[in-house]
């Protein structure tokens, strides 16, 4: 099964230096590095070292997302975020859950015995009740529906209709999966902390509109 790979990045120079560098050809066989306008060097960076880059042409990390998966033309798409918080020789790991049968399946930072070296107080309690929440709301039972490193099929991926825009994206999709009854599975992987640059989540703004996509899920059809 052929796997494309898709780096979300805007101003990761620090990170894509240490991180790209460490994915082997052999886990992937397409790598595209979905860029949101970095001014530091990243995209020059990443052309020079002979990795595809794409300009995104909207705005925020789910329509990064989206046009990604519109370029993939891999079975399986990675989603992996390249500021230093994932851990690049977990991709494999996915790739071989996806192969068990899979439809989804997600990094998750909470399953034992992975360790997220990155969470402060806000963070940790805020990825703990948003699991919770979604877990109660549409029965399902996962550790970790924040985190963006995940893979799924293309083939499925194309009818759940995901909407998002921005880093709710993360969590719609989770949601997305189980709604339609498909086969999801976690695996446990450390998240270390970021290498450079600036976190763009901001905490409540971010909560706000997880918290809305939450709610409008839970009130409309498959």
């Amino acid at each position: 099964m052929k796997v494309t790979l898709i780096a979300p990045t805007l101003n990761e120079i620090e990170a894509v230096r240490a991180v790209l560098p460490k994915i082997k050809k052999e886990w992937v066989d397409e790598l595209i590095v979905v860029d949101g306008g970095s001014t530091d060097g990243t995209v020059e960076f990443c052309r020079a070292n002979g990795y595809r880059v794409h300009r995104q042409s909207g705005k925020g990390y789910g329509n990064a997302m989206q046009e990604g998966y519109e370029l993939a033309t891999g079975d399986f798409v990675i989603e992996f975020p390249a500021d230093g918080n994932s851990l690049p020789e977990k991709i494999s790991d996915v790739v071989n859950k996806l192969n068990e049968g899979y439809d989804f399946v997600i990094a998750s930072r909470y399953k034992p015995p992975a360790v997220n070296y990155d969470d402060d107080f806000l963070t940790s309690k805020g990825n703990w009740m948003f699991t919770k929440m979604v877990n109660l709301l549409f029965w399902s039972s996962y550790s970790d529906v924040l985190v963006g490193f995940r893979g799924y099929r293309r083939s499925v991926f194309k009818d759940l209709n995901m909407d998002a825009k921005g880093l709710s994206w993360s969590i719609q999709m989770p949601i997305k999966f189980i709604k339609r009854g498909l086969r999801v599975a976690e695996i446990a992987a450390d998240e270390p902390e970021r290498i450079g640059g600036v976190r763009k989540m901001s905490p409540f703004k971010t909560g706000w509109e997880i918290l809305m996509l939450m709610l409008k899920e839970r009130f409309t059809k498959k």
